[in-house]
């Protein structure tokens, strides 16, 4: 079974009153246990999720804070952005989530166009 299906079936049958975050912490737990490649796919599966026309889904995957979801700023703000448009109810959310990102940058929102890299 792919790691897809299981996200699916845990944001279709989960508990009527579930927030999203305590779906996005289930799943980062996950990561840190399975094979690296299956771990990655949670990843890349939320950021499926953020493209979606699903708010819950969109909001799990905005909890999936221990991966980058774009590969640049710019990328990063028109995801948000689009995520903003078809969520409203989610923009502060949203908001929110680029703040937590911005301090991963060594300049100024919008001034570095890449993840910092590590030494």
């Amino acid at each position: 079974m792919d790691i897809e299906d299981v996200m699916n079936h845990l944001a279709d049958h989960r508990a009527s009153n579930l927030p999203p975050g305590y779906l996005s912490e289930q799943l980062l737990s996950l990561s840190w246990i399975l094979e690296a490649q299956e771990g990655r796919r949670i990843f890349e599966v939320g950021k499926k999720w953020l493209k979606s026309g699903d708010e819950f889904r969109s909001a799990v995957a905005m909890g999936l804070d221990e991966a980058f979801m774009a590969d640049s700023w710019k990328d990063l703000v028109e995801l948000a952005d689009s995520v903003k448009e078809r969520h409203p109810s989610l923009a502060h959310d949203v908001d929110h989530w680029l703040a937590n990102y911005s301090r991963s940058y060594d300049d100024a929102p919008g001034k570095s166009e890449a993840p910092p890299t590590t030494s």
